[in-house]
């Protein structure tokens, strides 16, 4: 139990936050994961995380609220002082609120951080369907095209290489059916372009979202077989352009590259809409 009032309260306390345990955790249907023993260091930020863990496990789901603040903070072993940072990080984040006077409830996850990349990484695995892939591959086509020409005119050898590396990398994935690899040396090809553009702003937003990227991507390669193979293509050819420094021409092949993928995954987004407001979706 978190004693509170005084020194000795706070002393209390302060032993409590040296080890975070989930000690009773609230009967769901699902399995809870256990809070491990952490260091004193970082301990909201850690609790925080762990916190985030159960919303994504199902625990704590969409628009339900968290056990009111003395019996959370009891449950993971914490003075209610480091449960308040830890809850008023996931505010700033966006993904829990407090309504006074009715408690903390977990927000849907379209309202999360969008550039947080923890929150985004958690996203991809919550939310159901395809709109968040739809709206990174938008995203990845309004911006990739001109990454792609500043690569075309800033590239040197050495991206050149890692670029060869990737699509070497997909083509042999693919060949042996390895659809995880396959998709993490697709990312890792644009993220060679990225490099090569030498814009630190459009690489560290690229970056911020690479895990959910990452994510969405594996999904695409085993929902679209023959999108996946012509990714190869592409990248192929966008290399050839970028190698030759005719940035127009790589400017223009990433367009219609990821316009395909946009196309594809803007019909799964709507596919899936539909299966939501159905109640047939299985996520």
């Amino acid at each position: 139990m978190v004693r509170q009032g005084g020194q000795a309260g706070e002393a209390q306390s302060n032993m409590t936050d040296q080890n975070i345990r989930w000690v009773d955790p609230p009967r769901t249907g699902r399995r809870a994961s256990q809070f491990s023993t952490v260091s004193r260091t970082g301990l909201a930020d850690q609790l925080a995380e762990r916190l985030l863990d159960e919303i994504v496990s199902g625990t704590y789901p969409p628009e339900s609220r968290l056990p009111p603040e003395p019996v959370l903070a009891e449950r993971a072993g914490v003075s209610r002082l480091t449960l308040r940072e830890a809850i008023k990080d996931l505010r700033q984040r966006g993904v829990l609120r407090v309504q006074q006077g009715r408690g903390t409830f977990v927000n849907a996850p379209a309202m999360w951080a969008p550039f947080d990349s923890t929150v985004l990484n958690a996203r991809a695995t919550l939310e159901p369907g395809y709109a968040l892939a739809y709206e990174l591959t938008e995203l990845r086509r309004i911006v990739e095209r001109g990454i792609a020409e500043l690569a075309a005119l800033r590239r040197t050898d050495a991206d050149l290489e890692r670029m060869t590396v990737a699509v070497e990398a997909m083509k042999t994935a693919w060949a042996a059916g390895d659809l995880d690899t396959f998709s993490s040396a697709d990312v890792d090809f644009h993220d060679a372009l990225l490099r090569a553009a030498g814009n630190t702003f459009a690489l560290t937003l690229f970056h911020s979202v690479d895990g959910a990227l990452r994510s969405v991507r594996r999904r695409t390669v085993e929902d679209n077989a023959e999108l996946a193979a012509r990714a190869i293509d592409f990248h192929t050819k966008i290399m050839a352009a970028v190698r030759r420094r005719a940035a127009r021409a790589a400017g223009a092949l990433m367009d219609e590259h990821l316009q395909e993928t946009e196309d594809f995954t803007a019909r799964l987004a709507a596919a899936s809409v539909q299966q939501v407001d159905a109640g047939i979706y299985a996520p």
